[in-house]
């Protein structure tokens, strides 16, 4: 790995543009390198921002994260982005990690030096997403040359699970921080009640059968929901979520009857973001 760096790092910068790009790994060496990809050489030190307080407020100028590259994008010639993943860390470098901790996303911006490919911009991290210290990403061509980074998460918790993503634009400069758009796509508490699965089988059949211990215990009229969502973005760069599932309301009266989700929530880009247009997200608050 020593000379893989020592060769990229004695690139000129002219040829840069002619030979294969670095490696995730080989760019995160230049903007940490004493980080090893082994038990305990990724953890490294940061400073702290208003984005890593939402880990912990009370921090000193610096912390310890997990630094993992994921991707390395180039988004011009003279540019490269490198996405990585932080988690917070302890003095000896051990996560620090619980069912609520969201994982950092981390951008680094590379350009050409005298001497090979140079740290531009850090953005560690410019946003904090998902639980226990993970979410995953994936990049997502936008109408024309644009691109975007996809984080999607997700979790159960007390029978309830719940699935959300967000969606980042990447440029020349790195990644924008605030979300192009960020919206649940996937929920259901069928098992953090005895008779949901119940009330939502003639609709959804097939679904795995409630804790047979608690099948007889009595609970008041409540919400019942199972909703799946897909998105896509059109040639003109609408984007539009579509839904399907089942949910099973209640009120003063008792439980209603399950009704069948079948409904589109529209959005078109203004603003440098996504508005919605038309229709509504039916996936509960968890």
């Amino acid at each position: 790995m020593k000379l893989a760096i020592a060769s990229l790092l004695a690139v000129p910068a002219l040829a840069l543009a002619q030979v294969a790009d670095p490696q995730p790994d080989e760019l995160l060496q230049i903007a940490f390198p004493k980080w090893k990809d082994e038990e305990g050489g990724r953890a490294q030190s940061i400073p702290t921002s208003a984005a890593t307080r939402g880990w912990n407020a009370k921090q000193g100028k610096k912390r310890n994260v997990i630094v993992v590259p994921r991707q390395a994008v180039r988004v011009a010639p003279d540019r490269i982005v490198l996405l990585a993943t932080l988690v917070p860390a302890g003095d000896s470098g051990d996560p620090q990690v619980a069912h609520g901790t969201p994982v950092g996303l981390a951008a680094y911006t590379f350009k050409p030096g005298k001497d090979g490919w140079k740290v531009a911009r850090r953005q560690e991290p410019f946003d904090l997403q998902g639980y226990e210290g993970r979410a995953q990403m994936a990049l997502v061509p936008l109408p024309g040359t644009s691109q975007a980074l996809q984080v999607t998460w997700g979790s159960c918790w007390q029978g309830r699970c719940a699935d959300a993503f967000a969606l980042y634009a990447i440029g020349g400069d790195g990644v924008k921080a605030k979300p192009l758009l960020r919206q649940k796509i996937k929920g259901n508490n069928l098992y953090s009640r005895p008779d949901c699965v119940e009330r939502l089988n003639a609709i959804m059949q097939g679904l795995q059968p409630a804790d047979p211990a608690y099948a007889d215990e009595k609970v008041p009229p409540g919400l019942c929901y199972a909703i799946e969502g897909r998105w896509d973005i059109g040639s003109a760069g609408a984007l539009t979520l579509r839904f399907a599932g089942a949910m099973s309301k209640a009120g003063k009266g008792g439980n209603a009857p399950a009704q069948r989700i079948d409904q589109a929530m529209k959005f078109e880009f203004r603003g440098g973001r996504y508005v919605p247009v038309s229709g509504s997200n039916p996936v509960p608050d968890a």
